[in-house]
């Protein structure tokens, strides 16, 4: 038995001699690769992390403009709001003065257009007594016409009619 024991303490010590030769060697340079990978790929996220810090700073900065801007734009929003109130106010004044003025003009028209009315009626009016009063002067004209060649016949008789007196 204790011959069994020696020879499988002897596998063990060469199972342990062949770990620490073979296996351990192999591992050992496994993990001396990987410390160089890792460092090549520490150095690669390095950077990457640095191009990642650098894009986040300029997408803040960005960021910041663009709330300025924003804040520049809604100031300006105010701005035209309250311009465009005051405009409108403006607009209605303006309207309404329109609005009363053409109400004055139209009265004044309508007024006027009387008064052209009355003045064409007046002067039809005056017309026909002028008309009128010139028919009646030529009547007494030629009735005084008629009265003074009745005259002229008895003060001044023809020529002939004195002879036979």
């Amino acid at each position: 038995m204790q011959r069994a024991i020696w020879i499988i303490t002897f596998f063990i010590i060469i199972a342990i001699g062949y770990y620490w030769m073979v296996v351990d060697d192999s591992r050992t340079k496994q993990m001396v690769e990987l410390s160089d990978s890792d460092a090549e790929l520490s150095g690669d996220v390095n950077s990457t992390v640095e191009i990642y810090d650098r894009l986040e700073k300029k997408w803040i900065g960005t960021s910041k403009h663009v709330q300025t801007l924003q804040k520049e734009t809604h100031t300006h929003y105010a701005v035209y709001e309250a311009q465009m109130d005051s405009i409108d106010i403006v607009f209605e004044e303006i309207k309404f003065s329109i609005e009363q003025l053409e109400e004055i003009l139209i009265r004044k028209i309508d007024r006027v257009k009387d008064d052209v009315r009355n003045l064409e009626d007046s002067f039809e009016t005056f017309k026909r007594s002028t008309k009128r009063a010139e028919r009646d002067m030529k009547q007494k004209i030629s009735t005084i016409q008629d009265d003074i060649n009745t005259l002229n016949a008895t003060v001044f008789p023809p020529v002939e009619e004195e002879d036979k007196k």
